[in-house]
């Protein structure tokens, strides 16, 4: 749950930064939705900020939209931190993104014409996959 809260968050910003015409911030924002799944996964095990190497594969993994979070962001956390096993990391990056898809249509269907819903749907998609992913981090780890 942490996770998505936490990409849904850092989500929500990259979305209102969009509209303030400065990219910098917007891309900033936008990798640190990579980070989200590690934060929530960390504050829910207790270990927030014990390991940085996680959050750098968090973050570096989404630098390409969609091939990243199929392929890369799960091969980075995986490669800074040994203990996941990387089947079930990948395993759930890809289900929490065909879950944030789903659930991105659905607000689209039930708001209808109105375009406001594409950043609310923007938000939820990645809140969906970040608390996926974090619940797939949990039950990947290796003693």
């Amino acid at each position: 749950m942490y996770g998505g809260v936490a990409a849904g968050l850092i989500a929500a910003a990259s979305g209102l930064l969009l509209g303030t015409n400065i990219p910098p911030l917007y891309v900033l924002a936008f990798l640190l939705i990579g980070a989200g799944p590690v934060l929530g996964y960390q504050m829910a095990s207790g270990k927030l900020g014990q390991d940085w190497k996680t959050l750098l594969g968090g973050i570096i993994g989404f630098l390409l939209p969609l091939i990243s979070q199929i392929i890369l962001w799960p091969l980075l956390v995986w490669a800074f931190n040994r203990s996941f096993a990387f089947g079930k990391l990948w395993l759930g990056s890809v289900i929490g993104l065909i879950l944030g898809a789903i659930g991105f249509f659905v607000i689209g269907f039930f708001i209808g014409q109105d375009p406001a819903w594409v950043g609310f749907g923007w938000s939820m998609l990645w809140a969906l996959w970040g608390g996926t992913v974090a619940a797939f981090m949990t039950a990947a780890l290796r003693d």
